[in-house]
């Protein structure tokens, strides 16, 4: 289980922890540096919405909750690392155990997602230019949200925060920009220089869409300099934000749509004879 559905599968749970058993959990939950500690997130794992600015407003999953009469929104800033930390202190509150947690699943798939795909009529083989085109504009999108500007002194200054090396593996040689962060409609990646780091040409083409976390596998030393590096420059992935997510997906859904749109209308135009 992704660990932004393990998070959201113990909402309401946590919250009834702080109205039953402990009033004072609320507002530490609302603290920055206690989420830190026991979440390893950069994001409280709750706020008031009301005090929520637009600018953070994506940082945050869009249901509501009420909580001793405050209404809250849960951080979607969540990534894999922090799975360890926040199952022990579901343990810790005792509002769940090991057992039951290491017994959940994925949740089923809808009838219409387990259906077969239907067969195309005009399939052919590779045809993946309209797939080439939904992940561009996708990436188009990723790469100018907000309004950040760098410039070439900045990415010197980068590759300087890491040495002139390559922030994977330390080669020195024939180094490209990396996004830490795929910038895909999983990850949910940015352009931005908080994203960016060296990397040589081998590690950037082995990465590929992995994970950062999952491309060092455990190399904490190199993990924890591109997580400062990160903060150095005030940036916080997007985590599991579902409004990011959602809106994507209909813009990577539109492109199919539009080209089947103009494929009609050439196929009406030149039928087969």
């Amino acid at each position: 289980m992704k660990i932004g559905q393990l998070v959201k599968l113990h909402i309401k749970k946590i919250f009834k922890h702080c109205e039953v058993t402990d009033h004072s959990e609320l507002t530490r939950l609302t603290d920055n540096k206690y989420s830190k500690k026991h979440f390893d997130i950069n994001y409280p794992f709750c706020a008031v919405a009301a005090s929520i600015s637009p600018e953070d407003s994506k940082r945050y999953w869009t249901d509501r909750y009420v909580v001793q009469g405050k209404t809250v929104r849960v951080s979607s800033q969540w990534f894999d690392t922090s799975r360890t930390q926040f199952i022990q202190y579901l343990v810790s509150k005792k509002i769940s155990t090991s057992e039951v947690i290491s017994s959940l699943h994925e949740p089923d798939l809808d009838n219409n997602e387990k259906s077969p795909r239907p067969s195309r009529k005009n399939s052919r083989y590779r045809g993946n230019a309209i797939g080439n085109a939904q992940n561009l504009l996708v990436r188009n999108i990723l790469s100018n949200l907000g309004e950040e500007s760098f410039n070439d002194q900045d990415w010197k200054e980068t590759k300087e925060y890491f040495s002139n090396q390559c922030a994977y593996c330390g080669a020195e040689s024939d180094l490209v920009i990396e996004h830490v962060i795929p910038i895909n409609r999983v990850a949910l990646g940015e352009h931005r220089l908080g994203n960016l780091i060296p990397s040589c040409r081998a590690c950037n083409s082995k990465k590929a869409d992995k994970s950062y976390l999952e491309f060092l596998d455990g190399k904490k030393e190199r993990i924890e300099k591109i997580k400062r590096y990160m903060e150095s420059r005030n940036y916080v992935p997007l985590g599991n934000n579902e409004q990011v997510a959602m809106i994507l997906d209909m813009a990577y859904k539109e492109v199919a749509i539009v080209s089947k749109r103009y494929i009609a209308i050439l196929n009406e135009l030149f039928p087969n004879d």
